[in-house]
């Protein structure tokens, strides 16, 4: 089993309040933000807004960082 995981992982952000807005699908069910990496920019209508990447709690990467 696999213990690096996003849900374990100090950039993991499941509690701000912008994270009720993202659309939950099957394949992730238990969406948050990756906050390792600064925010990337999007266009939204005529709205420049800046998101963070959408992980899964139980997606991993290579830059997993253990919470302490």
């Amino acid at each position: 089993m696999i213990k690096y995981r996003c849900k374990n992982c100090l950039w993991w952000d499941s509690v701000h309040i912008s994270v009720q807005y993202i659309v939950k699908l099957d394949w992730k069910p238990n969406p948050g933000f990756c906050r390792r990496r600064k925010a990337g920019v999007i266009l939204i209508e005529k709205n420049h807004v800046a998101v963070h990447p959408v992980q899964d709690a139980d997606e991993f990467c290579g830059e997993f960082k253990e919470i302490t």
